[in-house]
């Protein structure tokens, strides 16, 4: 568990995180506000989404807090299955590994993401009843357990994440990946497809390679 100030110090960060994406998206925002009117809804989402997505090392966030932040705008961009996330109702996170991404996906608990209040809960790898998670991140720690982990969830609507290196190629969601100073992501649409869940578009368009598509 984390001690109450590292928490808070870890909820500090990831607000000045999402300030700075607030900020970029802002920017970007105004130097098109005259054409704003004559954009298509894609084109508008498009935007949205390069705004949201180009957070740089280089900002004074840590590799662990830009993966953190890539997180919670995944699942504000995610569409579950309405039998699986209802209106209103609780969305899980759940986190398999040690130390993963250091502790910073802990600070997410009890952040709202739009109307879903976020819950984090811990899980071992052993621990395979992990259907009730909306999302799952598997860390690092476990690389030699994760195909083992992807298996058990089956075709659950999870969105999987990771920051292993062959993630993705290997059956995973989502990979996130360091390359360049910069945070970038790669997906499996298969994988997406098959735990019923629906990513835009616009977003497979921004990720540096799309398995499956």
């Amino acid at each position: 568990m984390m001690h109450s100030n590292s928490r808070k110090g870890f909820q500090t960060s990831l607000g000045k995180i999402l300030l700075s994406v607030r900020v970029r998206l802002a920017k970007i925002l105004a130097s098109i506000a005259t054409e704003i009117g004559r954009w298509p809804a894609k084109a508008m989402l498009s935007c949205l989404l390069l705004g949201v997505w180009q957070v740089h090392a280089a900002d004074n966030l840590s590799e662990a807090q830009i993966k953190a932040a890539y997180l919670l705008n995944f699942a504000k961009f995610v569409e579950w299955p309405a039998e699986a996330l209802p209106p209103h109702s609780e969305m899980v996170l759940c986190i398999a590994g040690n130390n993963v991404l250091n502790g910073t996906l802990e600070a997410l608990d009890g952040h709202n993401v739009g109307e879903h209040p976020l819950h984090v809960v811990q899980k071992n790898y052993t621990d395979l009843s992990v259907t009730g998670c909306h999302l799952l991140y598997i860390g690092s720690s476990e690389q030699a357990h994760f195909l083992v982990i992807l298996s058990a969830l089956g075709n659950a609507p999870t969105l999987t994440l990771s920051d292993i290196d062959d993630f993705a190629e290997k059956g995973g969601g989502i990979g996130l990946l360091f390359r360049d100073n910069k945070v970038v992501f790669e997906v499996n649409l298969e994988s997406i497809r098959k735990a019923g869940l629906h990513l835009p578009g616009q977003l497979l368009n921004i990720a540096s390679y799309v398995y499956g598509r």
